[in-house]
């Protein structure tokens, strides 16, 4: 509020008026630094700020992907990227998750699979750390064989950095694009995981050869240059010290209701039901016995008052009717051991 008030009164006369396309140079040189600390070489002209990441998503499927495309995704993997690709026509292949992320031996045998039919991805999507909906994170090996096979059969790569920045446990690993500034990949990021959904912001990083085009997709007048100016005083006393103690206190936060649901799963799950165990982001995968179906178990769950998203959604071609998807960043601790203990309830009735 205090921030809203203080960009009303300085800047209301440019704050509520359209703004540059790529995004105000003041809140990209911002960016400039937050990354920079992240260990990620980009400069202004790398940045193009959208409206959300799921915009940057939309962007560069629109860049690179025509009908009938093959592009590449985890399984399971975000629901909201699926229905981009799948609204461009794309042929959508899918590679397994395990506990170390995206399995890249079954990449590299789809990828040569591929080849041998004169198939060439036009995209490899994947969210690395701290993975929607798995919680899952790719490891340092699997990281670098990654790249190495994008750039063996000549894959861009679209790395989906949500969660990145929520890291409660654990050592940091470099980003995909950290590794390859200029290179085959290009990044989707969003302030609605660190300050709020609601502010709609995000941006892209990208090797800049790819900006001019991104920018003529990019038909929406700018992205508010009002959030982006909040954000910007919000963020910044000439540091990024305010941004980075919000970071921390979240941080904070969401690993102490994480710890809750993950002690209340140990306690209270039957036998068979198994559970990720995330070292940051908003969720947990819970894979139920075979012959389980999730969503059956819905309204269920609903009359015991908790709820879940079912995880067949989040595969384009597998079933994934035995998993769901729990998150912990919403509710508080003690509300999430009751809605763990209600839902265990309705699987042990259940299974």
């Amino acid at each position: 509020m205090t921030a809203a008030t203080r960009v009303l009164r300085e800047q209301g006369k440019d704050a509520l008026q359209y703004g540059p396309i790529q995004g105000p140079e003041a809140f990209r040189q911002l960016l400039v630094q937050k990354l920079a600390g992240e260990g990620v070489a980009a400069e202004k002209d790398n940045l193009l700020i959208t409206v959300g990441g799921s915009q940057g998503i939309d962007l560069v499927g629109h860049l690179f992907v025509d009908s009938g495309d093959v592009v590449i995704v985890e399984a399971p993997t975000f629901i909201g990227a699926l229905q981009t690709f799948r609204n461009l026509e794309a042929d959508l292949r899918e590679v397994p998750l395990d506990s170390n992320g995206m399995d890249t031996d079954a990449l590299e045998s789809l990828l040569d699979s591929l080849a041998s039919e004169g198939k060439r991805p036009k995209l490899i999507y994947t969210i690395p750390t701290f993975q929607n909906p798995s919680g899952t994170t790719l490891s340092e090996p699997r990281r670098q064989r990654l790249l190495e096979l994008a750039q063996r059969h000549g894959v861009m790569i679209l790395e989906d950095d949500a969660y990145g920045e929520l890291r409660f446990s654990g050592e940091p690993l470099r980003s995909l694009y950290a590794r390859s500034p200029e290179g085959g990949v290009i990044q989707a990021r969003t302030f609605s995981k660190i300050l709020a959904a609601g502010l709609r912001l995000g941006y892209v990083v990208a090797p800049k050869e790819l900006m001019g085009r991104l920018l003529q997709l990019k038909v929406d007048v700018g992205t508010s240059p009002f959030v982006t100016a909040v954000t910007t005083t919000f963020s910044s006393d000439g540091s990024l010290a305010p941004l980075e103690r919000h970071i921390e206190r979240l941080c904070g936060v969401y690993r102490e209701r994480r710890d809750a649901m993950l002690e209340a799963l140990s306690e209270y799950a039957p036998p068979g039901v198994e559970w990720t165990e995330p070292h940051g982001g908003f969720f947990t995968w819970v894979t139920l016995p075979e012959g389980t179906d999730a969503a059956a178990l819905l309204p269920k769950a609903a009359e015991a008052g908790v709820s879940f998203i079912p995880g067949a959604q989040n595969f384009p071609r597998s079933d994934g009717r035995r998993h769901l998807r729990l998150s912990f960043s919403f509710l508080p601790p003690e509300q999430l051991t009751e809605g763990i203990r209600r839902l265990c309830g309705v699987l042990q009735q259940a299974l």
